[in-house]
């Protein structure tokens, strides 16, 4: 276990003795701070010590704003600012972390929707007994597509974590969903047909491979 995940628990467990008032306002702060360009290790240390601010007013009858004010996004850029930024070899190693995580996750969501409908195809199964997939250019433009969007959506719901624009994140989501759609049956012209199996394991390695890079990042 990474020192991240580990402090990540212990704010975890700890926060649970927070009432209802200053956990909602400590979760706005946190995904607020899931974007700042400062290490996640130090996100979670700043989420500690704001608990523990939190913890001690709420032991003394106090509201979240009696200590931090009633501007939260202010006090957390003050906050932020005496926090060192990534280094260039931090930003690399958690881009290509993340970058990775995102490819492994969606490749898993993306063979199994297309490779459980290989099995039923007719000439889909291989000699190896093992189905052949058909990719296609929409299948490319999509993967870049939502790892874009993906990123994106991000960046937006933690920018928009004290200023409740919900709605219109959901109206770009509906709107990036149904541009994957389109692009999914207008491009669909076949690039190649991948092995279940070499799919599958160039997804483990995308899903190892960010969990080597995290550890590296983290160090």
């Amino acid at each position: 276990m990474t020192r991240t995940r580990k402090l990540m628990q212990e704010n975890n467990a700890f926060e649970r003795a927070l009432n209802p008032e200053f956990n909602q306002v400590l979760t706005d702060m946190v995904v607020y701070l899931r974007s700042a360009p400062v290490s996640e290790y130090n996100q979670e240390l700043v989420r500690r010590d704001i608990g523990q601010m939190f913890l001690d007013a709420q032991l003394r009858g106090e509201a979240p704003e009696d200590v931090i004010g009633e501007d939260y996004r202010q006090f957390c850029d003050q906050v932020l600012a005496e926090v060192p930024r990534l280094t260039v070899r931090e930003r690399i190693l958690d881009g290509l972390s993340t970058g990775l995580l995102c490819v492994g996750v969606w490749g898993v969501i993306w063979l199994f929707n297309r490779g459980m409908l290989s099995w039923f195809l007719p000439g889909a199964v291989g000699r190896s007994g093992w189905p052949e997939i058909p990719v296609t250019t929409g299948d490319v433009l999509m993967t870049v597509l939502i790892l874009a969007a993906a990123g994106y959506l991000f960046h937006s719901v933690s920018r928009a974590a004290f200023s409740g624009s919900s709605n219109l994140l959901l109206v770009k989501t509906f709107l990036a969903l149904a541009l994957l759609l389109i692009v999914n049956r207008v491009f669909d012209n076949l690039l190649l047909q991948l092995h279940f199996g070499a799919a599958l394991a160039g997804i483990v390695l995308c899903l190892v491979l960010s969990r080597v890079l995290e550890y590296f990042a983290d160090r």
